[in-house]
């Protein structure tokens, strides 16, 4: 398991830097891919479950929650419209095979992952730099999970949600936010884009590895309530799409509200 997930690692991390130095076309492809994937593994976690996943509906949603920021109000207002009457037809017509829970849950699971995914594309459109600036909330969420391994590892006592994750401890919490913090310092010394006070790299580290460990265990409760280990197994030693992008996920508003509201207005 661990030769698999360091083999993983060696080959998609670089991978990972490379799309997002390309930026534009490749940037949008692979966050599309991400929501894909990622919305694929919750419908067929629902499927297992013995629930009927919508899937054109769903879909529709997530990539209207996704292409957000490329929409005004009006189109996006419709096109959720569109998909709301779909889905009543739907729900009409197939009832009872079709269920209130199975809208229910399709839905959920657009929004979740389309919105928080649709930040990176916000990201990449809103600011300059926009690449620094991603690779940034990517090295804090891998931060904050090589952090909370390593301090849970050797000094982790005291269970943090024994339900949710039984390995995950405050011990192991703390080195979280301790290295993404550390990490954020050191970003902020070597970008030469912005000019941070000291109080923005304590807020932004300590946020960022907060919502990192939410965003993981959320996901937890979520395979929780279908039954299952992992959400899928496209990423050898690591699961599925859903199991490797959850923190950073929820990352990603931290890192663009942090930008938006309080670096670049501060410049």
């Amino acid at each position: 398991m661990l030769k698999e997930r360091v083999i993983s690692a060696v080959i998609g991390i670089p991978l990972i830097i490379g799309v997002l130095y390309l930026g534009g076309i490749w940037w949008e492809i692979f966050f599309l891919f991400i929501g894909i994937i990622g919305l694929f593994e919750i419908y067929r976690m629902m499927k297992e479950k013995g629930l009927k996943p919508l899937w054109i509906p769903g879909y529709l949603l997530m990539l209207i929650c996704f292409w957000q920021s490329k929409m005004d109000y009006g189109d996006m207002i419709f096109s959720l419209t569109l998909v709301l009457i779909i889905t009543i037809i739907l729900s009409v017509i197939a009832f009872p095979r079709i269920k209130f829970d199975d809208a229910a849950l399709s839905f959920w699971g657009a929004i979740y992952i389309g919105i928080l995914l649709g930040y990176a594309l916000k990201i990449g459109h809103h600011f300059e730099h926009s690449f620094i600036i991603m690779l940034l909330t990517f090295v804090l969420t891998w931060c904050t999970d090589i952090g909370g391994y390593i301090f849970g590892k050797r000094w982790g006592k005291h269970k943090m949600t024994p339900v949710l994750s039984p390995k995950k401890t405050w011990e192991g919490a703390a080195g979280g936010v301790f290295l993404c913090v550390l990490a954020a310092w050191v970003f902020s010394k070597l970008t030469p884009y912005y000019s941070w006070h000291y109080g923005y790299v304590l807020v932004l580290g300590f946020l960022a590895s907060i919502m990192a460990q939410l965003g993981d265990l959320f996901a937890s409760s979520i395979k929780r309530y279908f039954g299952v280990k992992d959400a899928g197994h496209i990423i050898p030693g690591h699961g599925g799409v859903l199991d490797r992008f959850d923190s950073f996920m929820l990352v990603l508003p931290v890192v663009y509200y942090f930008f938006a509201f309080w670096v670049l207005q501060g410049k």
